[in-house]
């Protein structure tokens, strides 16, 4: 795949986690790397465009990440999900849910459906395995594995959030709470 193109895109989805979709642009992408905003355009008629292709990365990403997981046991495999974003805090960004959620009202309708199709994703997976976990009695906790899906996702989301904003350790306090199911 073209160099620019991977570049333009990486430099994309750098932006969102750190100053969100609204806030940068072509202009800010081209100067960064001293190409012709036209150059973008090329590989990217809209924006909307852009977003789309970095939301189908990190589906992508995601989907390559859980299926190397399948051969550790439950446990590992939620603890590998917990600390998926460590990387991040470094850089005071957050997961590309957390970035795009607060602006999905004004993100245009084709990178809604894509953020959706994200968030689906990775919520049947935990689901999945919370549910299995839970059954084969590796883990415990009294909401069904759906409700605790979405207390564990947003928990880490806001704790990323936080973290930014805050620059201190809620983040890895969160995860160590999540971590005693």
């Amino acid at each position: 795949m073209n160099d620019t193109r991977n570049e333009i895109i990486r430099l994309g989805n750098e932006l969102i986690r750190s100053i969100g979709y609204n806030a940068f642009s072509y202009a800010d992408i081209s100067k960064i790397l001293g190409i012709k905003n036209a150059a973008i355009h090329y590989y990217f008629p809209s924006k909307s465009d852009l977003g789309v292709e970095i939301i189908q990365r990190n589906i992508s990403a995601f989907k390559e990440l859980i299926e190397s997981w399948k051969k550790l046991d439950y446990r590992q495999q939620f603890y590998n999900y917990v600390h998926m974003h460590d990387s991040f805090i470094g850089n005071h960004w957050v997961c590309i849910v957390g970035a795009l959620s607060p602006s999905y009202d004004t993100l245009p309708e084709n990178m809604q459906k894509k953020l959706q199709e994200l968030v689906n994703i990775i919520l049947k997976w935990l689901t999945d395995l919370l549910e299995t976990g839970l059954k084969a009695e590796i883990f415990s906790f009294n909401e069904t594995p759906r409700i605790r899906a979405y207390m564990i996702h947003s928990a880490l989301l806001s704790s990323l959030q936080m973290n930014k904003v805050l620059r201190n350790d809620i983040y890895k306090t969160i995860q160590e709470g999540l971590l005693n199911i």
